[in-house]
């Protein structure tokens, strides 16, 4: 499954009243890639799968108790039986449109965040301070690496840079939106909405299409601006 910005808003609706106020009652490494949490919520044990795995990264309820898969702890899982065993949940929340998932906890270490970005070859794990400070992560990834987005021990948290030439969709008026497509009436529609609004990834545009016109390749000239502006506003009411 493809972990999109749309998908993560829908998965924190539903992780929301399920694990907030939930008490972690174990942290396990289920693989290299994969964390794992027992969470005693709303009088019932939850699993949840916290991966970052490259190509299948991923954060879900599991419905059977998951199982340490790592003969050796990495330093991250052992800090993370030290920060989470025991904390509380405060609330688990997603940056605007951004591929990244965040759980404040609350635990005997203060206040911390552990900060899960599903991004494929960038995905990532980390175990963050209230300060922002990167207590250990997943992957570390040095300036070597990556010049903008440093991941290491002590270093400050940096978040995914913003999209500044794309367009929130929630404000999105019918003006714009037939500018969009009048500046390129050649072009996939599917495709225009992937490059100018945020959270649009390809699998969300091509469904936003089809339901506007009945398939997926249809040109920004024969699509009706009202039309696809009232499928957008459904999938986010």
């Amino acid at each position: 499954m493809y972990f999109d910005a749309v998908t993560i808003m829908a998965l924190v609706g539903e992780l929301n009243p399920t694990l907030v106020g939930g008490r972690i009652q174990d942290s396990l490494e289920v693989d290299d890639d994969s964390i794992g949490l027992e969470i005693y919520a709303n009088h019932e044990r939850h699993y949840l799968l916290l991966s970052a795995h490259q190509q299948y990264a991923r954060v879900h309820l599991s419905t059977e108790k998951l199982r340490r898969g790592v003969e050796k702890p990495s330093p991250l899982g052992l800090l993370l039986r030290r920060y989470a065993e025991g904390a509380y949940i405060e609330r688990i929340h997603q940056p605007a449109w951004e591929r990244v998932m965040i759980f404040d906890l609350d635990g005997p270490e203060g206040a911390f965040q552990v900060i899960v970005e599903p991004m494929e070859r960038r995905a990532n794990i980390l175990l963050v301070r209230d300060d922002q400070t990167i207590v250990d992560c997943i992957r570390r990834v040095g300036p070597q690496e990556n010049r903008i987005r440093i991941s290491l021990p002590g270093q400050p948290y940096t978040p995914p840079p913003p999209q500044k030439l794309k367009r929130d969709p929630l404000t999105l008026t019918l003006p714009l939106l037939g500018d969009m497509l009048d500046g390129a009436p050649g072009e996939k529609v599917q495709q225009i909405l992937t490059q100018r609004l945020l959270g649009f990834s390809p699998q969300v545009a091509k469904e936003v299409v089809f339901r506007a016109t009945g398939q997926i390749n249809t040109r920004a000239a024969d699509t009706s601006p009202r039309t696809l502006l009232n499928v957008i506003h459904d999938l986010f009411s």
